[in-house]
Protein backbone atom coordinates (compact mmCIF):
# COMPACT_ATOMS: atom_id res chain seq x y z
CA UNK A 1 0.00 0.00 0.00
CA UNK A 2 0.98 3.63 -0.43
CA UNK A 3 0.82 5.90 2.64
CA UNK A 4 -1.60 8.84 2.37
CA UNK A 5 -4.04 10.71 4.60
CA UNK A 6 -6.90 8.89 2.91
CA UNK A 7 -6.59 5.17 2.48
CA UNK A 8 -8.68 3.15 0.04
CA UNK A 9 -11.26 1.13 2.00
CA UNK A 10 -11.21 -1.68 -0.57
CA UNK A 11 -7.44 -2.00 -0.32
CA UNK A 12 -7.66 -1.97 3.48
CA UNK A 13 -10.32 -4.70 3.42
CA UNK A 14 -8.12 -6.79 1.12
CA UNK A 15 -5.08 -6.26 3.37
CA UNK A 16 -7.11 -7.23 6.47
CA UNK A 17 -8.39 -10.36 4.70
CA UNK A 18 -4.85 -11.35 3.69
CA UNK A 19 -3.52 -10.84 7.24
CA UNK A 20 -6.48 -12.76 8.70
CA UNK A 21 -5.90 -15.67 6.30
CA UNK A 22 -2.21 -15.79 7.18
CA UNK A 23 -3.05 -15.66 10.89
CA UNK A 24 -5.57 -18.48 10.45
CA UNK A 25 -2.91 -20.68 8.82
CA UNK A 26 -0.56 -19.90 11.72
CA UNK A 27 -3.24 -20.59 14.33
CA UNK A 28 -2.91 -17.05 15.71
CA UNK A 29 -5.63 -15.41 17.78
CA UNK A 30 -7.35 -12.24 16.63
CA UNK A 31 -9.09 -10.82 13.60
CA UNK A 32 -8.33 -7.50 11.90
CA UNK A 33 -10.80 -5.15 10.23
CA UNK A 34 -10.30 -2.50 7.56
CA UNK A 35 -11.21 0.27 10.03
CA UNK A 36 -8.80 -1.12 12.65
CA UNK A 37 -6.01 -1.16 10.06
CA UNK A 38 -6.80 2.39 8.94
CA UNK A 39 -6.64 3.67 12.53
CA UNK A 40 -3.37 1.80 13.21
CA UNK A 41 -1.82 3.11 9.98
CA UNK A 42 -2.79 6.72 10.64
CA UNK A 43 -1.44 6.48 14.24
CA UNK A 44 2.03 6.08 12.74
CA UNK A 45 2.02 9.65 11.46
CA UNK A 46 3.40 8.49 8.14
CA UNK A 47 6.72 7.17 9.47
CA UNK A 48 8.19 3.70 9.74
CA UNK A 49 7.83 2.82 13.40
CA UNK A 50 11.11 0.91 13.32
CA UNK A 51 13.47 3.38 11.61
CA UNK A 52 11.38 6.61 11.38
CA UNK A 53 11.82 6.98 7.61
CA UNK A 54 9.15 9.20 6.02
CA UNK A 55 6.55 7.07 4.21
CA UNK A 56 4.43 9.86 2.71
CA UNK A 57 3.30 8.63 -0.71
CA UNK A 58 5.65 5.64 -0.47
CA UNK A 59 5.09 1.92 -0.06
CA UNK A 60 4.65 0.62 3.46
CA UNK A 61 3.76 -2.68 5.08
CA UNK A 62 2.18 -3.77 8.33
CA UNK A 63 4.49 -5.82 10.53
CA UNK A 64 3.42 -8.01 13.44
CA UNK A 65 5.68 -6.89 16.30
CA UNK A 66 5.73 -10.44 17.62
CA UNK A 67 5.48 -12.54 14.48
CA UNK A 68 2.60 -14.94 14.04
CA UNK A 69 5.09 -17.83 13.95
CA UNK A 70 6.42 -16.74 17.36
CA UNK A 71 2.89 -16.75 18.81
CA UNK A 72 2.00 -13.10 18.22
CA UNK A 73 -1.65 -12.12 18.02
CA UNK A 74 -3.31 -10.86 14.86
CA UNK A 75 -4.51 -7.64 16.52
CA UNK A 76 -3.90 -3.95 15.84
CA UNK A 77 -1.95 -3.70 19.11
CA UNK A 78 0.59 -6.14 17.66
CA UNK A 79 1.01 -4.25 14.37
CA UNK A 80 3.38 -1.48 13.36
CA UNK A 81 3.71 0.46 10.14
CA UNK A 82 7.02 -0.44 8.56
CA UNK A 83 9.02 0.47 5.52
CA UNK A 84 9.56 -2.60 3.30
CA UNK A 85 13.27 -2.71 4.24
CA UNK A 86 12.61 -2.92 8.00
CA UNK A 87 9.83 -5.45 7.58
CA UNK A 88 12.09 -7.73 5.53
CA UNK A 89 15.09 -7.28 7.82
CA UNK A 90 13.08 -8.07 10.92
CA UNK A 91 11.38 -11.12 9.38
CA UNK A 92 10.99 -13.71 12.18
CA UNK A 93 13.50 -12.10 14.57
CA UNK A 94 12.50 -11.46 18.14
CA UNK A 95 11.32 -7.82 18.23
CA UNK A 96 13.73 -6.82 21.04
CA UNK A 97 16.66 -8.29 19.11
CA UNK A 98 15.71 -6.31 16.01
CA UNK A 99 15.16 -3.15 18.09
CA UNK A 100 18.64 -3.46 19.62
CA UNK A 101 20.13 -4.12 16.18
CA UNK A 102 18.55 -0.96 14.73
CA UNK A 103 19.62 1.10 17.74
CA UNK A 104 23.23 -0.06 17.43
CA UNK A 105 23.26 0.76 13.70
CA UNK A 106 21.58 4.16 13.84
CA UNK A 107 22.18 5.43 17.37
CA UNK A 108 18.67 6.78 17.79
CA UNK A 109 15.41 5.34 18.99
CA UNK A 110 11.86 5.46 17.81
CA UNK A 111 9.17 5.16 20.50
CA UNK A 112 8.69 1.53 19.44
CA UNK A 113 12.37 0.70 19.89
CA UNK A 114 12.48 2.47 23.27
CA UNK A 115 9.39 0.57 24.45
CA UNK A 116 10.73 -2.82 23.35
CA UNK A 117 14.17 -2.29 24.88
CA UNK A 118 12.63 -1.13 28.16
CA UNK A 119 10.06 -3.96 28.16
CA UNK A 120 12.79 -6.58 27.72
CA UNK A 121 15.27 -4.97 30.13
CA UNK A 122 17.86 -4.10 27.50
CA UNK A 123 20.08 -1.15 28.40
CA UNK A 124 20.75 0.55 25.08
CA UNK A 125 22.30 3.80 26.27
CA UNK A 126 25.80 2.43 26.33
CA UNK A 127 27.60 0.43 23.69
CA UNK A 128 30.59 -1.48 25.02
CA UNK A 129 33.69 -1.51 22.88
CA UNK A 130 34.16 -4.73 20.98
CA UNK A 131 37.78 -5.36 21.89
CA UNK A 132 39.65 -4.41 25.05
CA UNK A 133 43.33 -5.35 25.32
CA UNK A 134 44.07 -7.94 28.01
CA UNK A 135 40.71 -7.68 29.75
CA UNK A 136 37.74 -9.99 29.98
CA UNK A 137 35.37 -7.05 30.23
CA UNK A 138 35.54 -4.14 27.78
CA UNK A 139 37.61 -1.36 29.32
CA UNK A 140 35.60 1.56 27.98
CA UNK A 141 32.17 2.37 26.70
CA UNK A 142 30.72 4.94 24.38
CA UNK A 143 27.68 6.98 25.47
CA UNK A 144 25.10 6.83 22.70
CA UNK A 145 22.98 9.62 24.07
CA UNK A 146 21.07 10.67 27.14
CA UNK A 147 17.94 11.31 25.05
CA UNK A 148 17.05 7.61 25.24
CA UNK A 149 15.11 7.86 28.50
CA UNK A 150 13.14 10.88 27.33
CA UNK A 151 11.04 8.92 24.82
CA UNK A 152 7.56 8.09 26.14
CA UNK A 153 6.27 4.51 25.89
CA UNK A 154 3.46 3.43 23.62
CA UNK A 155 0.15 3.13 25.41
CA UNK A 156 -1.76 0.87 23.04
CA UNK A 157 -4.26 -1.38 24.71
CA UNK A 158 -5.42 -4.78 23.58
CA UNK A 159 -9.11 -4.28 22.83
CA UNK A 160 -9.70 -7.24 20.56
CA UNK A 161 -9.46 -5.27 17.32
Amino acid sequence: MIYADRLDEGALAGYAAALNARAGRAGAAGRLTASGLRDRILESGGRCEWCAVDLWRRDFELDHIVSLKRGGANRAANLVVACPDCNRRKSQKHPARFAAELFRERGCQTPLIARLLRQHGIEARRQMTLFAEGAREPATSVDLGAHVNAIPPYTWAENGS
